[in-house]
């Protein structure tokens, strides 16, 4: 199955010169200077599909592999639940840090709440005699629940999404807001786990709240294509021609088209957005509605035809279909009643 690659120009970004040489385990991005001498060097941030809640403690201060978890399965991410636990104990303490880090918890408390769908609050829950560590909970429509006991759509983007935040927090320690920095970030299947509604928003809102930061991600939903054409991302579509894989940048633009019509188009391939068992039947039903003299025997097939087919709704929702196929049944009971 084809992979759709959505790059989403979250920024407006000096000239950057891709494909520097590894520096140490993390890939690289020079940018023309801005000033005269000064040149500004943006991480890349790589997340695999196969990532899960991190494990990794906070970082010692050497910034380690961030695009490990795209190569391997077996690669960690940081731990969100250690890291928002240690940074609201940072808060609380009396130090030269405290505002900083009340700052960067709101920041990212805010980030998760804004983009988690029914999640209202986070907090950081105090030891109990049962459980003697902290834990971060997320206030739900059941109640305050643990991380580990949301969906894996929750897990997957908490875990990417704190530990992005928690490198640029590193990175940038004098920014006023580390999250709009400039930064490149790399999210294989960013539709994964997520609910049809939750992909609808997803690019916008990553768009706004990194202004600064150059998306490159894959998806295999119609949803993700979809968005991705109203924050004017270019959509690239990656295809296998024999051994080797072609990246199609001359695609129909598919701004404002519905699902069903992404899915039709040259990025998905699909004959029909209807279900399999009626391509057959619906293409031959086309055939003979296309040919210039219709037999009887045409016609007891079409019948046919159209029994086995059934009702094929016609608008974007149930409600539109049935006042439309309203308006039909209305018109031709009108032209059976005409002389």
């Amino acid at each position: 199955m084809p992979a759709n690659g959505l790059r989403t120009r979250s920024g407006d970004f000096p000239s950057f010169q891709m494909g520097l040489p590894f520096r140490d385990g993390v890939a690289g991005a020079m940018a023309s200077p801005s000033v005269e001498g000064v040149f500004f060097a943006p991480v890349c941030f790589g997340y695999g599909a196969a990532r899960r809640t991190g494990t990794l403690p906070l970082s010692d201060g050497d910034l380690e592999d961030t695009t490990a978890s795209l190569f391997s399965d077996s690669a960690e991410l940081r731990s969100a639940e250690e890291w928002l636990a240690q940074l609201d104990w940072a808060a609380s303490k009396t130090s030269v840090v405290q505002k900083r880090q009340k700052s960067t918890f709101e920041d990212v408390r805010k980030l998760l709440v804004q983009i988690l769908p029914d999640v209202n609050d986070i907090r950081i829950a105090a030891p109990t005699e049962t459980r003697p560590l902290p834990r971060v909970e997320f206030e739900t429509p059941f109640g305050w629940t643990p991380l580990r006991s949301l969906g894996f759509g929750y897990q997957s983007l908490i875990t990417w999404m704190v530990d992005f935040a928690s490198h640029m927090v590193e990175l940038y320690p004098d920014s006023h807001d580390p999250l709009a920095e400039p930064a490149v970030v790399l999210v294989d299947e960013i539709d994964l786990h997520l609910h049809a509604t939750w992909q609808r928003d997803l690019m916008a809102y990553l768009t706004k709240r990194f202004p600064n930061t150059q998306f490159i991600v894959t998806a295999h939903s119609p949803l993700i294509v979809q968005a991705a054409a109203e924050v004017d991302a270019n959509i690239a579509l990656l295809r296998r021609e024999g051994d080797h894989v072609v990246i199609d940048n001359d695609i129909e633009a598919v701004r404002g088209w519905r699902v069903d019509q992404v899915l039709t188009s040259d990025l998905f391939g699909l004959p029909s957005a209807r279900p399999p068992a009626l391509d057959g039947i619906i293409k031959r039903r086309e055939e003979i509605l296309l040919k210039p003299r219709v037999s009887k025997a045409d016609q007891a097939e079409l019948a046919r035809l159209e029994k086995q087919i059934g009702w094929l709704p016609a608008g974007e929702t149930a409600a539109e279909a049935a006042k439309n196929m309203r308006l039909v049944e209305e018109t031709l009971e009108l032209l059976r009643k005409k002389p």
